[in-house]
């Protein structure tokens, strides 16, 4: 599949699919390999947290008694702050990984023109790149400040109209592509880190409607996927749970069924929020080939050299 490519709104969405469907299985295979031990580690501790979680708030809900959540936590605070200290950690390795991943293997895609790597290449790319990842994330943060106070400003601004409501989406689209750019570009060159979101922030008004449109629409199948797949089944156990209690049915057995289940579905939307995040960043990267071509014509100058060594 060619990256450095001039796209409409149409072709944005659609060679996203495109190139999950050509690369999908090269992807995600490498994906599980560096990510799975974070992957696993981390939906244990999630499975065991919202097993307490839920086991709390429905023995609150059956005996009344207080706030024995609370109370849980002033009785063991030690153990709280260990398995706290141990989620943030493997919480924000996972974060950081996840994130570089896909811009990362696009970049190597780019390089070796297709899928012609191994996961070591992966592996020793992400070693290579990690000390621009950290340097990323701590210029990110300084940029974040004066960003996320512009855009507030704007948010307001549009969120006093029935008209700008809607447009409130495009922002944050346009916000998450301009940090998207910003650190592939900066992976990608030997550009400092503030003269990435620079660069970031002209690129991202290129085909504004038509590139942050599309950003837009993943984060709305984004989240009907995870609406389907928590709020449907949290609805009904949660219905089936409290018309269990007026009619005096419910049973220990039947709680702890509830409360295994609600867990599971938790655990099956992070997983399932985690993959639809990478294909979220696959369409970022199309685009961001896609504007680069656009302002740099790196394809056609190619195809000039080509010729011209013809």
């Amino acid at each position: 599949m060619q990256l450095y490519k001039s796209r409409s709104f149409g072709d944005f969405f659609s060679d996203t699919f495109t190139f999950l469907k050509e690369n999908g299985k090269h992807f995600y295979k490498n994906y599980f390999i560096i990510n799975g031990i974070f992957i696993i580690l981390l939906m244990v501790m999630i499975f065991f947290f919202f097993r307490f979680y839920n086991n709390i708030i429905f023995s609150d809900f059956t005996t009344g008694s207080g706030d024995p959540f609370t109370n849980y936590i002033d009785e063991n605070i030690g153990t709280v702050l260990i398995f706290g200290s141990l989620f943030f950690i493997l919480g924000l390795l996972l974060g950081v990984i996840n994130y570089a991943y896909t811009p990362i293997y696009f970049l190597l895609f780019e390089k070796h023109g297709g899928k012609n790597f191994t996961k070591n290449d992966l592996i020793n790319e992400l070693k290579t790149q990690l000390g621009k990842i950290f340097i990323f994330l701590l210029a990110g943060f300084l940029i974040a400040i004066p960003t996320f106070i512009a855009t507030l400003i704007i948010c307001g601004v549009l969120a006093v109209t029935i008209i700008g409501i809607p447009l409130l989406l495009i922002v944050f689209a346009w916000l998450a592509q301009f940090y998207f750019i910003a650190f592939i570009a900066y992976l990608q060159t030997d550009k400092g880190v503030f003269d990435c979101f620079s660069y970031s922030f002209n690129l991202s008004f290129k085909k504004f409607w038509s590139a942050n449109g599309c950003v837009a629409l993943f984060y709305i199948i984004i989240q009907t996927v995870q609406t389907i797949i928590t709020i449907i089944p949290y609805s009904f156990l949660i219905g089936s749970f409290v018309l269990g209690a007026e009619n005096g049915s419910n049973t220990n057995e039947q709680t702890l069924t509830a409360i295994t289940l609600m867990t599971i579905t938790y655990m099956v939307a992070f997983f399932i929020n985690l993959i639809m995040v990478t294909v979220l960043q696959m369409n970022e990267s199309i685009i961001y080939f896609s504007l680069k071509e656009e302002t740099e014509n790196i394809n056609t100058k190619s195809v000039i050299d080509e010729i011209g060594s013809y």
